[in-house]
């Protein structure tokens, strides 16, 4: 049984402080240490389940997250990357050699209210698949299905959880924090080890009855933008057009289309939004010798005004 992890940060046991998942953050050390924990309590019982190869993407940011010299040497660390080893996944079919996906650390979608970290690859849009707000968790398994692979297990906070079992119906799932009234409730870390464990071990022993699940086409792809003239922007690009003042939409034949017109976006994206942030602190006379992030959090105080906020999304 050959599985493929794919790991993202924010649903990760411990991690409390969206720090812990940022790079360059100096808590980004100890979200590093916590998530190659949950990985390989996931290993542990993927094993025990008869796995017989294990691979991992690690699909935040641009990879390298996960501490490849603690992870269990059974398991084969791919790295990861949307824009790099997720293409090469795609392209070279690669995908569909897996007979399973598990899915670690994953977050609910842009503009869930009770959602730890809540964002749709970018905290900049929010994505809609024929009108139904979607997010990573739902675009990843579809992908997979599109493959012809199963995906068995999902672990993510509460709201993360709730999503994936609304729209991926008996998919089984572990809930590692919850976010209250109060903050950030995070489980017994322990108690969350042996749970991933279990539930890893159970969805392995059953998964070649597990169905792949399927989004068939054709598909309208909409991307809403927080910032209106991103929309603008990106309208100008073949395939793309400008739906309403936040909103550019897609016509894909299948999954496999819509989703590369969503990850085209997230190809050009960072560049485009890092050359129109930096026209904008132009415009307020700020300096532009930043990086990204830091021009980003310069435009947001600054644009605030002008930011139209999600629909809430209540998991």
């Amino acid at each position: 049984m050959k599985v493929l992890i794919w790991f993202d940060m924010e649903g990760v046991s411990g991690i409390s402080d969206p720090q812990m998942c940022e790079l360059g953050s100096p808590l980004l050390q100890e979200g590093r240490k916590l998530s190659t924990a949950d990985v390989n309590a996931v290993i542990r019982g993927l094993k025990r389940g008869g796995a017989t190869e294990i691979n991992i993407f690690d699909g935040h940011d641009f990879g390298g997250n996960l501490i490849a010299k603690d992870l269990d040497p059974f398991a084969n660390y791919l790295c990861g990357g949307w824009g790099d080893t997720l293409v090469d996944l795609i392209n070279t079919k690669a995908l569909a050699k897996y007979d399973t996906l598990v899915l670690i650390g994953h977050h609910s979608q842009s503009g869930t209210i009770n959602g730890f970290y809540a964002h749709t690859v970018s905290t900049d849009i929010a994505v809609r698949l024929n009108g139904q707000p979607v997010g990573e968790i739902e675009l990843i398994a579809w992908l997979a299905g599109y493959f012809d692979v199963p995906t068995i297990m999902v672990s993510s906070d509460e709201a993360g959880v709730r999503e994936a079992q609304s729209l991926l119906l008996g998919i089984e799932t572990v809930t590692v924090k919850k976010k209250t009234e109060s903050g950030i409730e995070c489980f017994p870390v322990k108690e969350v080890h042996a749970e991933l464990e279990k539930t890893a071990f159970n969805t392995l022993r059953k998964a070649r009855k597990c169905k792949p699940y399927v989004l068939p086409g054709p598909i309208t792809v909409d991307i809403l933008y927080k910032l209106p003239k991103l929309a603008d922007n990106m309208a100008l690009f073949p395939g793309y057009v400008k739906k309403d003042e936040r909103t550019v939409s897609y016509e894909a034949k299948d999954y496999l289309e819509a989703f590369e017109a969503f990850i085209a976006f997230e190809a050009i994206f960072p560049l485009f939004t890092a050359s129109f942030y930096r026209q904008m602190l132009v415009k307020i006379k700020k300096t532009t010798d930043l990086d990204l992030k830091q021009i980003q959090n310069e435009v947001d105080s600054e644009f605030k005004d002008k930011f139209i906020p999600f629909p809430p999304i209540r998991m």
